[in-house]
């Protein structure tokens, strides 16, 4: 097994509170259809992509729990909405383990954070609208391409520009100054 530094524990437990903070109110657009347009996913990708899959997905899971509770938005916990949030902490830690190897990093991010948004934040989400009844008697298909597309690929772009620019950062960060270029 290997060993948690204190300075992972610090970085996973601060990237928890970003996105936290980002999941509330005043950092979160929300918009008639139950979408919600937020900047969350951007300190979860970055615990995935630096410190791992599995704290990735501990930080989205614990992010998504904590959000709900302190969010005065009158959004209440549901274990269909952290699935989805638990799966985009860690499949894009696996994508980007996978593609770092022999990308750079703009590659690997991107083909580590579009492939997850489609299949977790347009797919998935939407399904559980669907089953909630929250897409005003659309049918899934509409919903989709009407409410959601145009939302997802906005939110990916700032995603994947905003990870590009911190994972250095961030990588500088973790290892304690020290300088990996990738």
């Amino acid at each position: 097994m290997k060993k948690i530094s204190t300075r992972q524990l610090t970085f996973a437990g601060m990237f928890t509170a970003l996105a936290t903070l980002l999941a509330i109110y005043p950092f979160t657009f929300y918009f008639p259809d139950y979408s919600r347009f937020t900047l969350r996913e951007i300190p979860i990708y970055l615990c995935s992509f630096s410190l791992g899959p599995i704290w990735g997905g501990l930080c989205a899971l614990v992010s998504d729990f904590l959000g709900t509770l302190i969010s005065n938005s009158g959004n209440v916990f549901n274990p269909m909405f952290s699935l989805s949030a638990l799966l985009s902490g860690v499949l894009p830690g696996l994508l980007f383990r996978f593609f770092i190897k022999s990308n750079k990093l703009n590659l690997a991010a991107a083909i580590s954070i579009i492939p997850v948004n489609i299949a977790v934040s347009l797919f998935l989400t939407t399904l559980w609208f669907q089953i909630m009844g929250y897409t005003g008697g659309m049918p899934f298909w509409a919903y989709l391409l009407i409410r959601r597309l145009w939302l997802v690929a906005v939110m990916t772009v700032i995603q994947i520009f905003a990870v590009c620019a911190l994972y250095p950062v961030v990588q500088r960060g973790i290892q304690g100054g020290k300088s990996n270029d990738v």
